[in-house]
């Protein structure tokens, strides 16, 4: 019997030194950057002690490094629950639900870390990932104000916060547009971004057009002003990250995006070229590229870049509506027609790709679905060609009275776009 118990505490030693050997032997691969070697070293120790949290920690972070997010997922998410002794386990738990684009799943983990350790970086910026991933937008730049406050030149928070205050624009943007009286307030945040980007005969011209009319609208005027600050925000942002990483391919987008807003091309196609080749994976450079060949009218080169980010990233819906656009364009209307009921499902409110729709249906004299959408369309309408459509639609559908009111409408629109070129080229 007492020999039995001597062979039994032996196992049990050995079993331990077996443990702490491979524990260590995974630290030092570790060290060298031999991740996927660690990895094996871990799962040995965690069969001789299952659910030991130390090694399942590390394992956890070592799944994380090899790009096994949902597997790191799965290991720290009970883990940092049964163990909030190991900090390390939430913080692995939020960042790999953020890669596994389940961002919903992250805030917890990464709220309790934080309220432990209310500056961890990581934390911060993975917290921040997933309120944007949730499409709330003042939560994620009110964790990167945050993280800012920490580390005020950290160039990854300025990028995100210049997004997100840039997304909270172009919505307060959308917003106003809407509301009674706030064309004009529209017309004038275009004033107001002409300017900012050194454009100021272009500036001066938006800002003719927005006192054109003269609707009193208290409300409007106060969503201008949120929309302008929040614009404000943006740019800012986006200033401070370029100065503080000039070189990064975060700081070549956003200086490709402002040239190509103000019509040089040439300079925007050379800064989504530099970004694109330190990131080729990235879809936003691609996106970029093939906005500005499709901007200047090379369709063939855009179609190229636009399909290259659908590739990379299959949602984007600004790929998809000027590659419907391009179909427009170039009469494969059929083609055309799929892409933009799908788009508009997700964009109701995209008069530009109703009046793509519209157009669509016109070229192929299916006048019942194209009146419609031109009508939806009609107040983006800056040439008189979407009224003129629209009146031949309706005239063929035999409402000849609505007709000719739309024909009037456009050739007013003509007449107000001719004069508007008129005091373009004569610098008034």
């Amino acid at each position: 019997m007492l020999a039995c118990c001597i062979l039994l505490t032996g196992l049990l030693l050995q079993a331990a030194d077996s443990y702490a050997s491979l524990c260590q032997q995974a630290a030092e691969l570790s060290k060298q950057h031999d991740y996927q070697g660690a990895i094996v070293k871990y799962q040995a120790a965690l069969a001789i002690r299952p659910g030991a949290p130390e090694a399942s920690n590390n394992l956890a972070v070592m799944l994380y490094q090899v790009g096994r997010f949902s597997e790191a997922l799965a290991l720290s998410s009970g883990l940092w629950r049964a163990h909030p002794e190991v900090k390390s386990a939430a913080l692995i738990a939020g960042m790999a639900a953020v890669q596994c684009n389940r961002p919903r799943e992250a805030i917890e983990p990464l709220e309790s870390l934080l309220a432990a350790d209310p500056s961890n970086r990581d934390a911060l910026l993975a917290l921040a990932s997933a309120y944007f991933g949730l499409k709330d937008l003042p939560k994620a730049a009110a964790v990167y104000e945050r993280e800012l406050q920490a580390y005020p030149n950290d160039v990854k928070a300025w990028y995100g916060a210049a997004i997100c205050y840039e997304s909270l624009a172009e919505d307060a943007s959308r917003a106003l547009a809407k509301m009674p009286g706030g064309v004009q307030y529209s017309k004038r945040l275009l004033a107001d971004y002409l300017q900012s980007i050194g454009d100021p005969k272009m500036a001066a011209e938006a800002f003719g057009e927005s006192s054109e009319t003269s609707v009193e609208s208290p409300e409007a005027a106060r969503q201008y002003e949120r929309a302008r600050e929040v614009a404000e925000k943006s740019r800012r942002a986006f200033e401070q990250m370029v100065n503080l990483s000039p070189g990064s391919w975060q700081a070549e987008l956003f200086l490709g995006d402002a040239a190509r807003q103000r019509g040089d091309f040439n300079a925007a196609i050379a800064h989504y070229e530099a970004a694109a080749k330190q990131q080729p994976e990235n879809p936003a450079p691609q996106l970029g590229l093939g906005t500005a060949y499709w901007e200047l009218g090379d369709f063939e080169k855009a179609t190229v870049y636009l399909q290259r980010t659908l590739h990379l990233k299959p949602g984007s819906r600004q790929a998809v509506f000027e590659l419907a656009n391009i179909d427009v364009r170039q009469h494969r209307d059929a083609q055309a027609i799929p892409l933009l009921q799908k788009y508009l499902v997700s964009q109701p409110d995209a008069l530009a790709a109703h009046a793509d729709l519209g157009r669509a249906y016109f070229h192929l004299k299916q006048f019942a679905d194209a009146a419609p959408e031109l009508a939806k369309a009609a107040e983006i309408d800056t040439t008189g060609d979407i009224h003129y459509q629209l009146s031949v639609s309706l005239r063929n559908l035999g409402r000849a009275k609505e007709a000719d009111e739309a024909l009037r409408k456009s050739v007013s629109i003509r007449e107000q776009q001719l004069k508007r070129s008129q005091r373009l080229h004569e610098g008034r």
